[in-house]
């Protein structure tokens, strides 16, 4: 006799024996580092070479100190904020999460930190949307259109040696850009389902109305955790390319100092439009 599936019934009592659990979040961890090994031996056998249009010329540059403006002042303010908000709520939410049954005070001082992380995390948004829709007066080079899916396309067929074509980056790599919208939507998803969870914020929220109970809150714990593994893994990745990869060396540097040697960039680059 067929029976209707449902979803496992919770309690609040079982709140802190249900989590995500370590394997999976292990596997995520794992994965984002094999990504890094496969990467790393395949470009050890063999670097891609960046071929534009022939009706595309670079900009002719007269001496080798001729440098170009990579990121203003605010966006690597933003980035670097964003990355200490984002490595405090790596480590308490880490130290949260390894104190499962603990009682409620031990998880007290993590919890504090992580609350100070997501405050700071979300100011930095909120500036980063104001600056970007009001302030900033190019387009906006983050745009991730059929152009970019294309580009990504001809990047792995390059990877994988199918195709010899690898194509000139804009003022991002497509991989930057798309880095860029997955670690947004993955934040998002962080922040929706950790606001569910936490209880004076979730208090204001109209579950009942939509007859959303205890079981809903399990589950936005479980997204929670599952959404935190990929997060670090993608941080893993970028990282990666960020320190281990020597041609990305000078792109690391200019979001420090601002600008980068335009005739390395534009060995790699298409000149703005």
């Amino acid at each position: 006799m067929n029976q209707d599936f449902r979803l496992p019934s919770f309690t609040m009592s079982d709140y802190n024996d249900y989590r995500l659990d370590d394997w999976i979040f292990w596997a995520f961890v794992l994965a984002g580092l094999a990504f890094c090994l496969v990467h790393a031996a395949r470009r050890a056998y063999r670097q891609p070479a960046p071929t534009a249009s022939p009706e595309i010329s670079a900009p002719q540059t007269t001496a080798e100190e001729d440098e170009i403006r990579r990121h203003t002042l605010f966006q690597r303010i933003y980035h670097w904020s964003n990355a200490i908000a984002i490595l405090i709520l790596v480590i308490s939410g880490w130290m949260i999460y390894q104190t499962p049954s603990s009682p409620e005070s031990a998880a007290a001082g993590p919890f504090a930190w992580h609350r100070w992380g997501v405050a700071f995390l979300l100011v930095g948004i909120l500036f980063h949307l104001i600056y970007e829709s009001f302030i900033a007066r190019d387009p906006n080079p983050m745009v991730f259109n059929f152009s970019e899916i294309r580009k990504i396309l001809a990047i792995f067929k390059n990877f994988f040696g199918v195709s010899k074509f690898y194509p000139m980056a804009g003022k991002y790599h497509p991989g930057q850009i798309f880095f860029h919208w997955t670690v947004a939507a993955n934040i998002l998803a962080l922040i929706l389902t950790g606001f569910v969870l936490w209880k004076p914020f979730r208090d204001l929220l109209p579950l009942p109305f939509f007859g959303l109970g205890w079981n809903f809150i399990f589950y936005c714990r479980l997204l929670h955790g599952l959404f935190a593994a990929t997060l670090i893994a993608s941080l893993m990745g970028h990282i990666y390319f960020a320190l281990f990869i020597k041609k990305n060396w000078t792109e690391t540097q200019s979001m420090v100092t601002g600008r980068i040697p335009a005739r390395e960039y534009f060995q790699t680059h298409l000149p703005p439009e």
